[in-house]
Protein backbone atom coordinates (compact mmCIF):
# COMPACT_ATOMS: atom_id res chain seq x y z
CA UNK A 1 0.00 0.00 0.00
CA UNK A 2 1.50 3.50 -0.92
CA UNK A 3 2.06 6.07 1.52
CA UNK A 4 -0.59 8.84 1.31
CA UNK A 5 1.22 12.52 0.49
CA UNK A 6 0.32 15.73 2.24
CA UNK A 7 -2.32 17.35 1.66
CA UNK A 8 -1.51 20.95 0.88
CA UNK A 9 -4.29 22.70 -0.44
CA UNK A 10 -3.71 25.88 -2.23
CA UNK A 11 0.02 25.85 -0.55
CA UNK A 12 1.29 27.12 -4.45
CA UNK A 13 -0.77 30.27 -4.03
CA UNK A 14 1.38 31.69 -0.83
CA UNK A 15 4.49 33.47 -1.31
CA UNK A 16 7.67 31.57 -0.03
CA UNK A 17 9.45 33.52 3.37
CA UNK A 18 12.97 33.62 3.65
CA UNK A 19 12.47 35.05 6.74
CA UNK A 20 11.26 35.22 10.43
CA UNK A 21 9.06 38.58 9.71
CA UNK A 22 8.08 37.13 6.42
CA UNK A 23 7.18 33.58 7.91
CA UNK A 24 4.49 35.89 10.35
CA UNK A 25 3.53 38.14 7.89
CA UNK A 26 2.69 35.13 5.81
CA UNK A 27 0.79 33.51 8.06
CA UNK A 28 -0.87 37.21 9.15
CA UNK A 29 -1.84 37.25 5.69
CA UNK A 30 -3.59 33.87 5.21
CA UNK A 31 -5.30 34.02 8.57
CA UNK A 32 -6.78 37.54 7.50
CA UNK A 33 -10.72 37.30 8.15
CA UNK A 34 -10.79 33.85 9.78
CA UNK A 35 -11.34 34.32 13.52
CA UNK A 36 -11.28 30.85 14.09
CA UNK A 37 -7.38 30.88 12.99
CA UNK A 38 -6.48 34.33 15.11
CA UNK A 39 -5.12 31.93 17.85
CA UNK A 40 -1.91 30.95 15.42
CA UNK A 41 -1.24 34.92 16.23
CA UNK A 42 0.35 36.16 19.14
CA UNK A 43 -0.89 39.91 18.36
CA UNK A 44 -0.64 42.28 15.15
CA UNK A 45 1.72 44.35 17.13
CA UNK A 46 4.08 41.47 17.88
CA UNK A 47 3.92 40.55 13.98
CA UNK A 48 4.83 44.65 13.35
CA UNK A 49 7.99 43.97 15.29
CA UNK A 50 9.16 40.75 14.55
CA UNK A 51 8.71 37.27 15.17
CA UNK A 52 10.05 35.40 17.81
CA UNK A 53 10.71 31.98 19.39
CA UNK A 54 7.73 32.43 21.50
CA UNK A 55 5.59 33.18 18.12
CA UNK A 56 6.73 30.30 16.50
CA UNK A 57 5.84 27.96 19.40
CA UNK A 58 2.79 29.21 20.14
CA UNK A 59 1.62 28.27 16.43
CA UNK A 60 3.41 25.04 17.15
CA UNK A 61 0.77 24.89 20.07
CA UNK A 62 -1.65 24.91 17.78
CA UNK A 63 -0.64 22.22 15.62
CA UNK A 64 -0.56 20.02 18.96
CA UNK A 65 -4.02 21.38 19.94
CA UNK A 66 -5.70 20.14 16.67
CA UNK A 67 -3.73 17.00 16.71
CA UNK A 68 -4.84 16.27 20.53
CA UNK A 69 -7.92 17.02 19.54
CA UNK A 70 -8.13 15.14 16.47
CA UNK A 71 -6.90 12.01 18.73
CA UNK A 72 -9.22 12.39 21.08
CA UNK A 73 -12.46 12.76 19.42
CA UNK A 74 -11.35 9.71 17.35
CA UNK A 75 -11.01 7.36 20.85
CA UNK A 76 -14.44 9.36 22.01
CA UNK A 77 -16.11 8.04 18.03
CA UNK A 78 -15.49 4.10 20.00
CA UNK A 79 -14.71 2.58 16.25
CA UNK A 80 -10.93 1.46 16.64
CA UNK A 81 -9.95 -1.87 18.16
CA UNK A 82 -6.88 -3.76 18.23
CA UNK A 83 -3.79 -2.04 17.44
CA UNK A 84 -5.47 0.87 16.29
CA UNK A 85 -6.51 1.32 19.26
CA UNK A 86 -3.57 1.01 21.20
CA UNK A 87 -1.99 3.44 18.65
CA UNK A 88 -4.24 6.16 18.61
CA UNK A 89 -4.14 6.17 22.77
CA UNK A 90 -0.55 6.50 22.60
CA UNK A 91 -0.81 9.49 19.76
CA UNK A 92 -3.63 11.00 22.27
CA UNK A 93 -1.24 10.83 25.33
CA UNK A 94 2.25 12.22 23.09
CA UNK A 95 0.08 15.12 21.62
CA UNK A 96 -1.13 15.91 25.34
CA UNK A 97 1.97 15.93 26.66
CA UNK A 98 3.39 17.99 23.96
CA UNK A 99 0.79 20.33 24.46
CA UNK A 100 1.94 20.64 28.35
CA UNK A 101 5.59 20.58 27.44
CA UNK A 102 4.92 23.99 24.85
CA UNK A 103 2.57 25.35 27.50
CA UNK A 104 4.93 25.09 30.05
CA UNK A 105 8.13 26.10 28.17
CA UNK A 106 6.22 29.86 27.02
CA UNK A 107 4.74 30.38 30.44
CA UNK A 108 8.36 29.88 31.79
CA UNK A 109 10.06 32.51 29.35
CA UNK A 110 7.04 34.65 30.49
CA UNK A 111 5.01 34.73 27.17
CA UNK A 112 1.25 33.71 26.81
CA UNK A 113 0.37 30.46 25.46
CA UNK A 114 -2.51 30.91 22.54
CA UNK A 115 -5.97 29.73 23.72
CA UNK A 116 -6.57 26.23 21.68
CA UNK A 117 -9.37 26.73 18.77
CA UNK A 118 -12.50 25.41 17.74
CA UNK A 119 -11.40 22.57 15.10
CA UNK A 120 -13.72 21.29 12.47
CA UNK A 121 -13.02 18.21 10.84
CA UNK A 122 -14.08 16.59 7.71
CA UNK A 123 -17.82 14.42 7.34
CA UNK A 124 -17.12 10.82 8.19
CA UNK A 125 -13.50 11.38 9.54
CA UNK A 126 -14.33 9.51 12.97
CA UNK A 127 -16.91 7.28 11.40
CA UNK A 128 -14.61 4.46 10.69
CA UNK A 129 -11.10 2.85 11.30
CA UNK A 130 -9.79 3.19 8.17
CA UNK A 131 -11.11 7.15 7.84
CA UNK A 132 -9.31 7.83 11.24
CA UNK A 133 -6.22 5.82 10.29
CA UNK A 134 -6.17 7.92 6.62
CA UNK A 135 -6.35 11.82 8.52
CA UNK A 136 -3.90 10.82 10.70
CA UNK A 137 -1.62 9.80 7.69
CA UNK A 138 -2.20 13.83 6.59
CA UNK A 139 -1.70 14.91 10.21
CA UNK A 140 1.24 13.56 11.28
CA UNK A 141 3.78 14.30 8.09
CA UNK A 142 2.50 17.56 8.30
CA UNK A 143 3.50 18.00 12.12
CA UNK A 144 7.36 16.80 10.93
CA UNK A 145 8.17 18.99 8.27
CA UNK A 146 6.38 22.16 10.53
CA UNK A 147 9.09 21.82 13.09
CA UNK A 148 11.91 20.52 10.63
CA UNK A 149 11.00 23.67 8.62
CA UNK A 150 10.88 26.30 11.78
CA UNK A 151 13.96 25.07 13.28
CA UNK A 152 16.48 26.68 11.54
CA UNK A 153 14.49 29.95 12.63
CA UNK A 154 14.87 29.62 16.81
CA UNK A 155 17.22 31.22 18.76
CA UNK A 156 16.83 29.77 22.20
CA UNK A 157 18.15 26.39 22.81
CA UNK A 158 16.02 25.27 25.30
CA UNK A 159 13.43 25.82 22.81
CA UNK A 160 15.23 24.66 19.60
CA UNK A 161 16.11 21.41 22.00
CA UNK A 162 12.39 21.10 22.81
CA UNK A 163 11.21 21.08 19.00
CA UNK A 164 13.87 18.77 17.91
CA UNK A 165 12.46 16.10 20.82
CA UNK A 166 9.20 16.79 19.62
CA UNK A 167 9.87 16.37 16.22
CA UNK A 168 11.26 12.60 16.11
CA UNK A 169 9.11 11.83 18.49
CA UNK A 170 6.51 13.10 15.18
CA UNK A 171 8.57 11.20 13.34
CA UNK A 172 7.58 7.96 15.43
CA UNK A 173 4.17 8.48 14.78
CA UNK A 174 4.32 8.53 10.79
CA UNK A 175 5.91 5.38 11.16
CA UNK A 176 3.35 4.11 13.74
CA UNK A 177 0.95 5.16 11.11
CA UNK A 178 2.50 3.86 8.37
CA UNK A 179 2.65 0.66 9.84
CA UNK A 180 -1.14 0.64 10.72
CA UNK A 181 -1.95 1.42 6.62
CA UNK A 182 0.59 -1.73 5.89
CA UNK A 183 3.11 0.46 4.05
CA UNK A 184 6.45 -1.75 3.75
CA UNK A 185 9.17 -0.83 5.52
CA UNK A 186 7.03 1.83 7.65
CA UNK A 187 10.09 3.54 8.32
CA UNK A 188 10.15 4.19 4.46
CA UNK A 189 11.88 7.82 4.33
CA UNK A 190 15.65 8.18 5.05
CA UNK A 191 15.09 12.14 5.06
CA UNK A 192 11.73 13.55 6.26
CA UNK A 193 10.20 16.40 4.33
CA UNK A 194 10.73 20.41 5.81
CA UNK A 195 7.92 22.22 5.01
CA UNK A 196 7.50 26.38 5.02
CA UNK A 197 5.06 27.62 7.14
CA UNK A 198 2.74 28.60 4.42
CA UNK A 199 2.67 24.90 3.46
CA UNK A 200 1.67 24.14 6.93
CA UNK A 201 -0.79 26.74 7.38
CA UNK A 202 -2.76 25.34 4.12
CA UNK A 203 -2.53 21.78 5.28
CA UNK A 204 -3.98 22.64 8.82
CA UNK A 205 -6.22 25.65 7.39
CA UNK A 206 -9.41 23.39 6.37
CA UNK A 207 -9.66 22.56 10.17
CA UNK A 208 -10.09 26.06 11.16
CA UNK A 209 -12.82 26.61 8.51
CA UNK A 210 -10.44 28.31 5.87
CA UNK A 211 -10.75 25.97 3.01
CA UNK A 212 -11.69 22.90 1.94
CA UNK A 213 -11.42 19.68 3.43
CA UNK A 214 -8.90 16.60 2.97
CA UNK A 215 -10.82 13.34 1.50
CA UNK A 216 -10.84 10.52 4.68
CA UNK A 217 -11.78 7.71 2.68
CA UNK A 218 -9.89 4.63 3.11
CA UNK A 219 -9.55 1.22 2.18
CA UNK A 220 -12.60 -0.55 2.57
CA UNK A 221 -14.69 2.55 2.58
Amino acid sequence: MEKNTINVPGAEGFAQPRTRRDFFKTLAVAGAGAAAGASLFTSKKALAQGSTDADIFNFALTLEFLEREFYQRALDAGVLSGAALGVVTNLRDHEAAHVDAITDALQGAGATPVAKPNFTFPQGAFSSQASIINLAATFEPVGVGAYLGAGPMIQNPDFLEAAGTIAGVEGDHVVAINNLQGVVPPANTAFAQALTMDQVLAAVAPFLGMGSMPATGGPGE
